[in-house]
C-alpha cells in the first residue's frame, strides 16, 4: 500500500527512530502478533513478553511501550536493551569480563552497546537509521533530476546498490519516480541514480562518527579490550558490502559483521524468553547460564 500511494488510504508506521510513535497502531499491530503466536490461548491468560527499547529510550517511552503491550493483551512486559539483545543474538559472550562492542543498524535508530558482565556498560542510541539512509537517497533524486521517488523504492535502490565502496556494488540502479505534468498531475517515470556507492557511504558517515564518539569516552581499560576483541555489527544496513572495512578504515579497529545481522535482535529475546530467571536489574542485565554459555536461544 505503501508503494501504490492508494487514494484516502493512509499507510501508518507505529514506530519511529526505535520508538513508539503512533500509541494505537502500535496496540493493533502487537495484539497481531501476540494472537499470531498464541492463537486462541490469547484469550485465555495474559503471557509475559520480552522486548527490546534503545537504550537512551526515557521513562515516558518505556511506559508507552509497557502501556501498549498491556492494552494489546501482555501481561508481565520485560524491556531490554536493544543492544544487549542484539548482542545474545550474535552469540557474543556478553557473560564474561571483557568488553565487547555491539552495533546494531536498524530501520529507524542505531544502538551502539559496550557489553561486559551480561549488561550494557556504555553506548548509546543513534535516532538514525535505514530509513535515514531511503531519504538520503530520495533526497538527492530531487535535488539532482527534480524527481519524487517514495520510500519503498529508495529501500528497493539502496538494497540493490548493495554497497558503500564503488567497486563492491553497481554504480548506476534505476528506480520507480513520479514526475509533475504540465497539467499539474503526476506520472511514473524511471530514474536512474549514479554514483549510488558514494551516496550511500556518506549516509552511513554519521553511524561511523557516533562508533567513534561512544570510543572516545571508554575508560583505558574498557576501550583497550574494545580494540582486541572488535566491533561486530547488526541490522539490516550491515548487509552492505564495505561497511565492515569503511569502519575499520576510519576507527582502525577490527570490524565484523555478525552471522544473521537481520536476526540477532529477535534471536537474543527468543534466548531470554527461554531463561527468564536470568534476566536482572530491570533489564538491563541478562546473566547467561553454563548451558548457553554462548548466547543461543
Amino acid at each position: 500500500m505503501l508503494e501504490r500511494q492508494v487514494p484516502g488510504v493512509e499507510v501508518v508506521r507505529p514506530l519511529g527512530h526505535g520508538i513508539v510513535a503512533d500509541f494505537d497502531a502500535t496496540v493493533d499491530l502487537l495484539k497481531h502478533f501476540i494472537r499470531s503466536a498464541l492463537g486462541r490461548r490469547a484469550i485465555l491468560f495474559s503471557p509475559a513478553v520480552v522486548v527490546s527499547a534503545p537504550l537512551d529510550a526515557t521513562g515516558v517511552q518505556r511506559n508507552a511501550l509497557t502501556t501498549g503491550l498491556r492494552s494489546a493483551g501482555a501481561g508481565q512486559a520485560y524491556i531490554v536493551p536493544k543492544a544487549l539483545a542484539a548482542a545474545l543474538g550474535a552469540r557474543l559472550p556478553v557473560s564474561g569480563v571483557e568488553s565487547h562492542l555491539i552495533v546494531d543498524v536498524g530501520a529507524g535508530a542505531t544502538d551502539i552497546g559496550v557489553i561486559s558482565m551480561g549488561t550494557v556498560t556504555a553506548g548509546t542510541t543513534l535516532p538514525y537509521g535505514g530509513d535515514d539512509i531511503d531519504q538520503a537517497i530520495v533526497r538527492a533524486i530531487r535535488r539532482s533530476q527534480g524527481v519524487r521517488v517514495d520510500l519503498a523504492s529508495a529501500e528497493e535502490a539502496k538494497i540493490r546498490v548493495g554497497s558503500v565502496h564503488p567497486d563492491l556494488g553497481q554504480d548506476r540502479v534505476t528506480v520507480n519516480g513520479v514526475a509533475t505534468n504540465g497539467n499539474g498531475g503526476a506520472e511514473p517515470l524511471a530514474i536512474t541514480l549514479q554514483g549510488a556507492p558514494e551516496l550511500l557511504l556518506k549516509a552511513v558517515m554519521p553511524i561511523v562518527s557516533e562508533i567513534a564518539w561512544v570510543m572516545d569516552g571508554l575508560p583505558t581499560k574498557q576501550r583497550a579490550e574494545v580494540e582486541q576483541n572488535g566491533i561486530t555489527l547488526t541490522g539490516g544496513c550491515a548487509l552492505l558490502r564495505g561497511f565492515p572495512e569503511l569502519v575499520t578504515h576510519h576507527l582502525n579497529l577490527p570490524a565484523t559483521v555478525a552471522k544473521d545481522p537481520l536476526s540477532c535482535t529477535i534471536l537474543g529475546i527468543e534466548s531470554i524468553t527461554a531463561d527468564l530467571s536470568a534476566l536482572t536489574l530491570e533489564g538491563r542485565r541478562f546473566a547467561v547460564g553454563a548451558g548457553r554459555a554462548n548466547g543461543g536461544a
